[in-house]
């Protein structure tokens, strides 16, 4: 009779969980802009020759070898979507399965986008391909590179003991320091280890080769995706001190765990 009522327990904790009622994210900010300044943190873009070949060559080495397959999934890598990790996680983890999981990572998304644009805006870096010209970024990631409208801070003066570059640049495209990919790749590896570690080699692996594909597609520097990384694991740090972003990430632990067929 016991193991019935915990199987039955059991049943209505994924109905629950499937139906999206099982628990609302809280409104409260994981992350204020005033609680860290990155452009203080993160290292500025080298920009000495020796830096920058290096930089190119890898670009140069990392199109020289892409083959249909790679510049495939590459391409695919292009959309910021956390279910783009079902390939470690299993066929379960879908959108239309957890709606705590899904609400909770766009929401970590938003938050660090803000972060993400301030650090970009700071140094202004130039895409590779508007470096060298021999190099040919994929097609299909060239759109999430060009810049939305407003998404960019005007230049304006900066304070004497600002790290920051004054002047903007005209360009369709965005600004390539940090990759916002790789940030994005790092995060959430970094929180699905957190929810499933008995799959954290397989997790961290698979946010940094999607942070790869940016470089694989053309569009970033090495250095780019270093710092995106960086950025991400900081702005993780700060988010599991946060109490509002604890309880969220228990609920998403309770939801994907429970769907996924795994220990509590």
């Amino acid at each position: 009779m016991a193991k019935i009522r915990l199987f039955s327990v059991k049943l209505l904790t994924v109905a629950i969980c499937v139906s999206g009622s099982a628990h609302a994210l809280d409104d409260a900010p994981y992350l204020t802009p005033a609680i860290v300044d990155m452009t203080r943190l993160l290292a500025p873009p080298r920009s000495d020759s020796d830096a920058l070949a290096h930089d190119l060559e890898a670009v140069r080495s990392a199109q020289a070898a892409r083959d249909a397959e790679t510049a495939e999934a590459a391409t695919a890598d292009g959309t910021v979507n956390v279910f783009l990790f079902a390939d470690v996680l299993g066929q379960g983890f879908e959108p239309d399965k957890l709606p705590v999981t899904k609400a909770f990572f766009d929401k970590v998304n938003r938050e660090f986008l803000a972060f993400l644009q301030v650090t970009k805006d700071c140094w202004r870096r130039p895409r590779p391909f508007e470096v060298d010209g021999t190099i040919t970024p994929l097609e299909g990631l060239l759109a999430g590179a060009v810049a939305r409208p407003g998404s960019r801070t005007p230049a304006r003066p900066l304070r004497a003991d600002s790290p920051c570059v004054g002047t903007s640049r005209d360009s369709l495209y965005s600004y390539a320091y940090p990759s916002g990919h790789a940030t994005f790749g790092a995060m959430t590896a970094i929180l699905l280890a957190e929810i499933i570690p008995e799959r954290r080699a397989q997790l961290f692996e698979r946010g940094w080769d999607y942070g790869d594909a940016r470089l694989i597609g053309g569009v970033h520097f090495p250095s780019d995706l270093e710092a995106g990384r960086i950025l991400g694991t900081v702005l993780v740090a700060l988010m599991l001190q946060n109490e509002h972003f604890s309880a969220d990430l228990n609920e998403v632990r309770t939801e994907l765990r429970t769907v996924l067929s795994l220990p509590l």
